[in-house]
């Protein structure tokens, strides 16, 4: 009966538009497994993505609403329910495996959950980069912005904490993995920002490290680009209730991109190098870039521009001012869908997948 409930749940997972794909090893089962006892992965099945109270779910399912509000409060502490506890009741819904419930294991992560995610990604690793909106979005470093880029509010770390209520932050999860398998990123950890536009939404929180303030929000901002990571946020144009601050060394997304897989973020900028500027010092390519766009020239560094995301860290620092940020030609922008739904709307159509039972 067990192995019957855990393998409903990856197949529930699986017709999520970002899916679950399985693996001959059958890792994916072991993953679940560990984190979700047989109760909670049942429960999970009856869930939809649209947020629910425990009173709709009961009428929906005819369980009892009160013990479907403890179960399913547990299981958000546990990082397996996604749960909005804003407003009179808390509302509860599916998450996915990416971005979700992966990320969610804040408190839970250990050796042996960091080493079976490990196995997982590395086989199905591909399919999350599969066609689609682009599960995540670069933020570029403002200051380097001109006025003729008329950037969009949703490029824009500075909106989205400007239209934050409440804030808090958690530790880099893909950083967490990394320690834990023994490869240390020497990069600043605590720097996954979560926002909110409700006031007081992470008072008393079960997943979040700590609520911090907007000027603390900016000021983490500020040291990440100190340190070189990169900005991002979900491919949304509104909605967003996070940034995350990525380095190429722990960041599967990054990661991709600097093993020369295209397009695995959406990038709404790219670098140019002028040559007559350049003084071949080495500071973009050895310090700055996660990704391993910036290449040797003839004396000269230039930029590769099917590996360059846009973030700007090489324009900030480079002593020469030989770098600057250009904005992407029309041709080669894409529109970020407009909010959450949306998102899960058009990838489910680029994947195939029929979602309506869980909207």
């Amino acid at each position: 009966m067990n192995d019957e409930v855990y393998e409903q749940l990856a197949q529930v997972l699986g017709s999520l538009p970002y899916g679950f794909p399985r693996t001959e090893s059958g890792v994916e089962l072991l993953l679940l497994k560990k984190i979700f006892e047989p109760d909670e992965a049942a429960l999970f099945c009856k869930l939809k993505l649209r947020r629910e109270t425990s009173v709709e779910i009961a009428a929906r399912t005819g369980l009892d609403a009160a013990e479907l509000e403890n179960s399913l409060t547990t299981m958000w502490a546990r990082g397996l329910v996604d749960c909005d506890p804003g407003g009179e009741r808390k509302r509860f819904g599916l998450v996915p495996w990416i971005v979700g419930i992966f990320e969610l294991q804040q408190k839970r992560i250990d050796r042996e959950f960091a080493k079976l995610h490990a196995k997982y990604i590395k086989s199905v690793g591909p399919y999350f980069l599969s066609p689609g909106p682009h599960m995540m979005q670069v933020l570029p470093i403002e200051k380097e912005l001109k006025a003729e880029h008329h950037p969009m509010p949703y490029e824009l770390a500075s909106a989205i904490i400007e239209r934050g209520r409440s804030f808090a932050v958690n530790d880099c999860i893909c950083k967490k993995q990394m320690s834990l398998l023994g490869r240390e990123c020497s990069m600043p950890r605590e720097v996954c920002l979560a926002v909110s536009d409700t006031p007081g939404y992470f008072d008393n929180h079960p997943i979040v490290k700590r609520t911090i303030t907007r000027e603390d929000a900016r000021d983490i901002l500020r040291k990440a680009e100190e340190a070189g990571l990169v900005h991002m946020t979900g491919n949304t144009q509104k909605g967003h209730y996070f940034i995350c601050n990525c380095c190429g060394c722990c960041c599967v997304q990054l990661m991709a991109a600097r093993f020369g897989i295209p397009g695995t973020v959406n990038a709404h900028y790219y670098a140019t190098i002028d040559p007559a500027l350049c003084k071949n010092c080495g500071t973009c390519a050895d310090k700055r870039c996660q990704v391993n766009a910036v290449e040797e020239g003839d004396g000269v560094r230039r930029v590769n521009r099917g590996r360059c995301i846009g973030c700007g860290l090489c324009v900030s620092t480079c002593p020469n001012d030989a770098i600057r940020l250009e904005r992407r030609p029309e041709a080669e922008q894409v529109a970020p869908p407009e909010d959450e739904m949306d998102w899960y709307r058009q990838k489910a159509r680029a994947q195939g997948i029929d979602i309506t039972k869980y909207e």
